[in-house]
Protein backbone atom coordinates (compact mmCIF):
# COMPACT_ATOMS: atom_id res chain seq x y z
CA UNK A 1 0.00 0.00 0.00
CA UNK A 2 1.61 3.52 -1.00
CA UNK A 3 1.04 6.95 0.92
CA UNK A 4 0.25 9.41 -2.29
CA UNK A 5 0.17 12.39 -0.25
CA UNK A 6 2.46 10.87 2.79
CA UNK A 7 3.29 14.54 3.34
CA UNK A 8 -0.47 16.19 3.95
CA UNK A 9 -0.64 13.27 6.73
CA UNK A 10 2.17 14.42 8.25
CA UNK A 11 1.74 18.27 8.29
CA UNK A 12 -1.41 16.83 10.11
CA UNK A 13 -0.09 15.10 12.84
CA UNK A 14 2.72 17.64 13.37
CA UNK A 15 -0.09 20.06 13.77
CA UNK A 16 -1.89 18.25 16.26
CA UNK A 17 1.57 17.54 18.33
CA UNK A 18 1.92 21.29 18.16
CA UNK A 19 -1.69 22.15 18.77
CA UNK A 20 -1.63 19.96 22.31
CA UNK A 21 1.50 21.36 23.28
CA UNK A 22 0.41 24.65 23.11
CA UNK A 23 -3.42 23.82 24.49
CA UNK A 24 -1.32 22.31 27.60
CA UNK A 25 0.89 25.18 28.00
CA UNK A 26 -1.93 27.40 28.68
CA UNK A 27 -3.86 25.36 30.63
CA UNK A 28 -0.94 25.15 32.99
CA UNK A 29 -0.26 28.97 33.23
CA UNK A 30 -4.43 29.45 33.55
CA UNK A 31 -4.31 27.25 36.47
CA UNK A 32 -1.66 29.01 37.89
CA UNK A 33 -3.66 32.81 37.48
CA UNK A 34 -6.52 31.60 38.83
CA UNK A 35 -5.88 29.36 41.94
CA UNK A 36 -7.00 30.57 44.91
CA UNK A 37 -4.91 28.80 47.79
CA UNK A 38 -7.33 27.55 50.65
CA UNK A 39 -6.01 26.52 53.97
CA UNK A 40 -6.01 23.16 55.99
CA UNK A 41 -7.14 21.27 53.32
CA UNK A 42 -4.25 18.12 54.08
CA UNK A 43 -7.15 16.30 55.58
CA UNK A 44 -9.28 16.62 52.57
CA UNK A 45 -6.82 15.42 50.44
CA UNK A 46 -6.02 12.52 52.26
CA UNK A 47 -9.32 10.83 52.39
CA UNK A 48 -10.00 7.57 50.35
CA UNK A 49 -12.54 9.15 48.62
CA UNK A 50 -10.49 12.23 47.32
CA UNK A 51 -7.87 9.90 46.68
CA UNK A 52 -9.95 7.64 44.43
CA UNK A 53 -11.60 10.29 42.64
CA UNK A 54 -8.34 11.78 41.69
CA UNK A 55 -7.16 8.63 40.32
CA UNK A 56 -10.30 8.00 38.51
CA UNK A 57 -10.19 11.51 36.61
CA UNK A 58 -6.38 11.13 36.00
CA UNK A 59 -7.64 7.60 34.58
CA UNK A 60 -10.43 9.17 32.19
CA UNK A 61 -8.49 11.98 30.90
CA UNK A 62 -5.71 9.49 30.32
CA UNK A 63 -8.48 7.29 28.40
CA UNK A 64 -9.14 10.18 26.63
CA UNK A 65 -6.04 11.53 25.86
CA UNK A 66 -5.54 8.13 24.05
CA UNK A 67 -9.07 7.65 22.19
CA UNK A 68 -7.96 11.40 21.02
CA UNK A 69 -4.40 10.15 19.69
CA UNK A 70 -6.25 6.89 17.71
CA UNK A 71 -8.42 9.73 15.95
CA UNK A 72 -5.16 11.84 14.76
CA UNK A 73 -3.59 9.21 13.56
CA UNK A 74 -6.53 7.10 11.17
CA UNK A 75 -7.53 10.93 10.24
CA UNK A 76 -3.82 11.62 8.92
CA UNK A 77 -3.74 7.90 7.75
CA UNK A 78 -6.96 8.68 5.36
CA UNK A 79 -5.45 12.32 4.76
CA UNK A 80 -2.54 10.73 3.26
CA UNK A 81 -4.36 9.29 0.08
CA UNK A 82 -3.52 5.19 0.38
CA UNK A 83 -3.62 3.25 -2.33
CA UNK A 84 -2.94 -0.23 -3.74
CA UNK A 85 -0.38 -0.42 -6.31
CA UNK A 86 -0.57 -2.72 -9.40
CA UNK A 87 1.91 -3.07 -12.36
CA UNK A 88 -0.10 -3.97 -15.29
CA UNK A 89 0.99 -4.80 -18.43
CA UNK A 90 -0.90 -3.48 -21.53
CA UNK A 91 -0.29 -6.19 -24.08
CA UNK A 92 -1.47 -9.17 -21.61
CA UNK A 93 -4.61 -7.14 -20.86
CA UNK A 94 -5.81 -7.04 -24.35
CA UNK A 95 -5.83 -10.69 -25.09
CA UNK A 96 -9.35 -12.29 -25.57
CA UNK A 97 -9.65 -16.01 -25.45
CA UNK A 98 -13.02 -17.55 -26.38
CA UNK A 99 -13.24 -21.22 -25.72
CA UNK A 100 -15.37 -23.29 -28.35
CA UNK A 101 -16.76 -26.52 -27.77
CA UNK A 102 -18.75 -28.99 -30.05
CA UNK A 103 -21.01 -30.18 -27.41
CA UNK A 104 -22.36 -33.20 -30.13
CA UNK A 105 -22.80 -36.96 -28.91
CA UNK A 106 -18.77 -37.79 -30.04
CA UNK A 107 -17.19 -35.32 -28.03
CA UNK A 108 -18.34 -35.51 -24.28
CA UNK A 109 -15.03 -36.91 -23.14
CA UNK A 110 -12.78 -34.41 -25.51
CA UNK A 111 -15.28 -31.77 -24.13
CA UNK A 112 -14.67 -32.98 -20.91
CA UNK A 113 -10.63 -32.75 -20.80
CA UNK A 114 -10.58 -29.07 -22.29
CA UNK A 115 -12.91 -27.74 -19.62
CA UNK A 116 -11.36 -29.03 -16.58
CA UNK A 117 -7.89 -28.61 -18.30
CA UNK A 118 -8.35 -24.57 -18.80
CA UNK A 119 -10.33 -24.93 -15.55
CA UNK A 120 -6.66 -25.46 -13.99
CA UNK A 121 -4.73 -22.93 -16.40
CA UNK A 122 -7.28 -19.83 -15.07
CA UNK A 123 -4.97 -19.32 -12.01
CA UNK A 124 -2.05 -18.77 -13.68
CA UNK A 125 -3.96 -15.93 -16.25
CA UNK A 126 -3.21 -12.28 -16.03
CA UNK A 127 -5.58 -9.84 -17.87
CA UNK A 128 -6.84 -12.53 -20.65
CA UNK A 129 -10.30 -12.32 -20.82
CA UNK A 130 -12.31 -16.07 -21.02
CA UNK A 131 -15.62 -16.89 -22.56
CA UNK A 132 -17.23 -20.11 -23.45
CA UNK A 133 -19.89 -20.82 -25.96
CA UNK A 134 -21.52 -24.77 -26.23
CA UNK A 135 -22.77 -25.56 -30.05
CA UNK A 136 -24.26 -28.03 -31.81
CA UNK A 137 -27.35 -27.54 -33.59
CA UNK A 138 -26.62 -23.78 -32.63
CA UNK A 139 -24.64 -22.20 -29.96
CA UNK A 140 -25.12 -21.06 -26.63
CA UNK A 141 -23.23 -18.09 -24.86
CA UNK A 142 -22.20 -20.10 -21.49
CA UNK A 143 -20.85 -16.88 -20.32
CA UNK A 144 -19.43 -13.95 -21.99
CA UNK A 145 -15.51 -12.66 -22.04
CA UNK A 146 -14.45 -11.76 -18.23
CA UNK A 147 -11.42 -11.72 -16.36
CA UNK A 148 -13.17 -12.74 -12.75
CA UNK A 149 -10.96 -16.23 -13.31
CA UNK A 150 -12.90 -17.47 -9.82
CA UNK A 151 -16.27 -17.24 -11.89
CA UNK A 152 -14.45 -18.85 -14.99
CA UNK A 153 -12.86 -21.88 -12.97
CA UNK A 154 -16.18 -22.61 -11.61
CA UNK A 155 -18.20 -22.39 -14.17
CA UNK A 156 -15.35 -24.53 -16.47
CA UNK A 157 -15.44 -26.78 -13.67
CA UNK A 158 -19.35 -27.03 -13.28
CA UNK A 159 -19.90 -27.72 -17.25
CA UNK A 160 -17.05 -30.61 -16.96
CA UNK A 161 -19.11 -31.84 -13.95
CA UNK A 162 -22.41 -31.31 -16.12
CA UNK A 163 -21.62 -33.79 -18.98
CA UNK A 164 -21.56 -36.95 -16.49
CA UNK A 165 -25.35 -35.64 -15.30
CA UNK A 166 -26.77 -33.65 -18.02
CA UNK A 167 -28.60 -31.76 -15.71
CA UNK A 168 -30.12 -34.71 -13.73
CA UNK A 169 -28.96 -33.83 -10.29
CA UNK A 170 -29.35 -29.91 -11.00
CA UNK A 171 -26.05 -29.71 -11.89
CA UNK A 172 -25.23 -27.95 -15.24
CA UNK A 173 -26.66 -29.36 -18.76
CA UNK A 174 -23.75 -28.27 -21.56
CA UNK A 175 -26.12 -29.15 -24.00
CA UNK A 176 -29.13 -26.98 -22.92
CA UNK A 177 -30.06 -24.99 -25.67
CA UNK A 178 -28.15 -26.28 -28.08
CA UNK A 179 -30.65 -28.79 -29.79
CA UNK A 180 -33.30 -26.76 -31.84
CA UNK A 181 -36.00 -29.34 -33.39
CA UNK A 182 -36.42 -26.82 -36.28
CA UNK A 183 -32.64 -27.25 -37.42
CA UNK A 184 -32.14 -29.96 -39.72
CA UNK A 185 -28.82 -31.03 -38.58
CA UNK A 186 -26.62 -31.52 -35.64
CA UNK A 187 -22.59 -30.91 -34.98
CA UNK A 188 -22.81 -27.52 -37.20
CA UNK A 189 -19.21 -26.78 -36.87
CA UNK A 190 -18.88 -23.56 -39.59
CA UNK A 191 -21.91 -22.35 -37.57
CA UNK A 192 -20.33 -22.82 -34.15
CA UNK A 193 -17.18 -21.44 -34.90
CA UNK A 194 -18.71 -18.30 -36.74
CA UNK A 195 -21.07 -17.94 -33.41
CA UNK A 196 -17.82 -17.63 -31.55
CA UNK A 197 -16.49 -15.39 -33.75
CA UNK A 198 -19.29 -13.35 -33.52
CA UNK A 199 -19.24 -13.75 -29.87
CA UNK A 200 -15.85 -10.93 -29.48
CA UNK A 201 -17.20 -7.75 -28.19
CA UNK A 202 -15.57 -4.16 -29.14
CA UNK A 203 -14.86 -5.39 -32.93
CA UNK A 204 -13.68 -1.92 -33.43
CA UNK A 205 -10.89 -2.40 -31.45
CA UNK A 206 -7.47 -3.93 -32.18
CA UNK A 207 -7.32 -6.44 -29.56
CA UNK A 208 -5.63 -9.97 -30.14
CA UNK A 209 -8.24 -12.70 -30.25
CA UNK A 210 -7.95 -16.26 -30.21
CA UNK A 211 -10.66 -19.32 -30.57
CA UNK A 212 -9.93 -22.30 -28.88
CA UNK A 213 -11.82 -24.74 -30.59
CA UNK A 214 -12.54 -28.34 -29.07
CA UNK A 215 -14.25 -30.77 -32.41
CA UNK A 216 -13.64 -33.89 -33.95
CA UNK A 217 -15.04 -31.39 -37.40
CA UNK A 218 -17.60 -34.32 -38.26
CA UNK A 219 -20.42 -32.31 -39.39
CA UNK A 220 -24.02 -33.97 -39.83
CA UNK A 221 -26.44 -31.90 -41.41
CA UNK A 222 -26.10 -28.22 -43.23
CA UNK A 223 -25.93 -25.17 -41.54
CA UNK A 224 -26.43 -21.72 -42.47
CA UNK A 225 -22.20 -21.75 -42.91
CA UNK A 226 -19.86 -23.72 -44.92
CA UNK A 227 -16.48 -24.09 -43.08
CA UNK A 228 -14.68 -21.71 -45.61
CA UNK A 229 -17.04 -18.72 -44.78
CA UNK A 230 -17.01 -19.56 -41.20
CA UNK A 231 -13.20 -19.56 -41.07
CA UNK A 232 -12.90 -16.52 -43.34
CA UNK A 233 -15.14 -14.61 -40.95
CA UNK A 234 -12.69 -15.47 -38.19
CA UNK A 235 -9.67 -14.47 -40.49
CA UNK A 236 -11.06 -11.22 -41.48
CA UNK A 237 -12.37 -10.58 -38.19
CA UNK A 238 -8.46 -10.98 -36.90
CA UNK A 239 -9.34 -14.11 -34.41
CA UNK A 240 -6.93 -16.93 -34.65
CA UNK A 241 -8.00 -20.43 -34.40
CA UNK A 242 -6.61 -23.09 -31.96
CA UNK A 243 -8.65 -26.37 -32.96
CA UNK A 244 -8.18 -29.63 -30.56
CA UNK A 245 -9.25 -32.75 -32.31
CA UNK A 246 -9.63 -36.54 -30.85
CA UNK A 247 -8.79 -37.83 -34.09
CA UNK A 248 -5.42 -36.92 -36.17
CA UNK A 249 -6.27 -38.79 -39.55
CA UNK A 250 -8.53 -38.58 -42.04
CA UNK A 251 -9.69 -36.12 -44.48
CA UNK A 252 -12.23 -33.97 -41.41
CA UNK A 253 -8.72 -33.72 -39.54
CA UNK A 254 -7.15 -32.56 -42.62
CA UNK A 255 -9.81 -29.68 -43.26
CA UNK A 256 -9.52 -28.70 -39.74
CA UNK A 257 -5.50 -28.26 -40.18
CA UNK A 258 -5.79 -25.96 -43.17
CA UNK A 259 -8.59 -24.15 -41.79
CA UNK A 260 -7.06 -23.25 -38.76
CA UNK A 261 -3.76 -22.49 -40.20
CA UNK A 262 -5.11 -20.25 -42.77
CA UNK A 263 -6.25 -18.74 -39.54
CA UNK A 264 -3.20 -18.11 -37.73
CA UNK A 265 -3.65 -21.17 -35.41
CA UNK A 266 -3.34 -24.91 -35.52
CA UNK A 267 -4.79 -28.12 -34.93
CA UNK A 268 -3.23 -29.96 -31.65
CA UNK A 269 -4.03 -33.73 -31.01
CA UNK A 270 -6.16 -34.03 -28.04
CA UNK A 271 -3.97 -37.19 -27.16
CA UNK A 272 -0.93 -34.57 -26.36
CA UNK A 273 -1.08 -34.29 -22.65
CA UNK A 274 0.72 -30.90 -23.19
CA UNK A 275 -1.75 -29.47 -25.88
CA UNK A 276 -3.87 -27.39 -23.54
CA UNK A 277 -0.41 -25.50 -22.59
CA UNK A 278 1.11 -25.36 -25.64
CA UNK A 279 -2.15 -23.49 -27.01
CA UNK A 280 -1.82 -20.81 -24.01
CA UNK A 281 1.66 -20.73 -24.64
CA UNK A 282 1.18 -20.19 -28.27
CA UNK A 283 -1.88 -17.65 -27.92
CA UNK A 284 1.01 -15.46 -25.78
CA UNK A 285 3.52 -15.62 -27.78
CA UNK A 286 1.99 -15.03 -31.22
CA UNK A 287 -0.74 -12.38 -30.09
CA UNK A 288 1.22 -10.07 -28.21
CA UNK A 289 3.62 -9.80 -30.97
CA UNK A 290 0.65 -8.12 -32.77
CA UNK A 291 0.72 -4.86 -29.91
CA UNK A 292 3.14 -2.02 -29.92
CA UNK A 293 6.05 -2.47 -27.24
CA UNK A 294 4.56 -0.18 -24.21
CA UNK A 295 6.11 -0.23 -20.88
CA UNK A 296 3.83 -2.15 -17.59
CA UNK A 297 1.83 1.09 -16.25
CA UNK A 298 2.09 1.86 -12.38
CA UNK A 299 -1.85 1.71 -11.68
CA UNK A 300 -3.15 3.11 -8.14
CA UNK A 301 -6.26 2.36 -6.81
CA UNK A 302 -7.49 4.40 -3.80
CA UNK A 303 -8.05 2.42 -0.48
CA UNK A 304 -9.66 4.34 2.16
CA UNK A 305 -12.02 1.60 3.75
CA UNK A 306 -9.63 0.72 6.34
CA UNK A 307 -8.54 4.67 8.00
CA UNK A 308 -12.07 5.78 7.67
CA UNK A 309 -13.01 2.60 8.99
CA UNK A 310 -10.49 2.93 11.66
CA UNK A 311 -11.38 7.02 12.43
CA UNK A 312 -14.99 6.57 12.91
CA UNK A 313 -14.26 4.15 15.56
CA UNK A 314 -12.11 5.71 17.42
CA UNK A 315 -13.88 8.98 16.71
CA UNK A 316 -17.42 7.09 18.39
CA UNK A 317 -15.28 5.97 21.18
CA UNK A 318 -14.10 9.12 22.13
CA UNK A 319 -16.95 10.85 21.98
CA UNK A 320 -18.86 8.16 23.84
CA UNK A 321 -16.70 8.24 26.40
CA UNK A 322 -16.23 12.35 27.00
CA UNK A 323 -20.21 12.54 27.35
CA UNK A 324 -20.54 9.65 29.28
CA UNK A 325 -17.99 10.90 32.04
CA UNK A 326 -18.81 14.58 31.87
CA UNK A 327 -22.20 13.44 33.00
Amino acid sequence: MDLRWWWLGLALVLAAAVTAVLAWRRARQGRSGEVVRAAHTGRLTRLAAYQNALSRLRLQLAALAVLLTLVVLPAAWAASRPADSELSSPERRNRDIMLCLDVSGSMFVTDQAILRSFANLATGFEGERIGLVLFDAQAVTAFPLTDDYDLVRTQLEEYADGFATFGADGSRDPQAGTWNPSIQGTSLIPDGVASCTQAFDHPEEERPRAIVLGTDNLVAGEGVYTHEEAFGLAQEQGVRVYALDPGFSGRPHEQLSTLTEQTGGRTYQLEDPEAVTQITEEIQRLEAARLPEREPALLRVDAPRWPMLALAVALLAYLGLAWRWRR
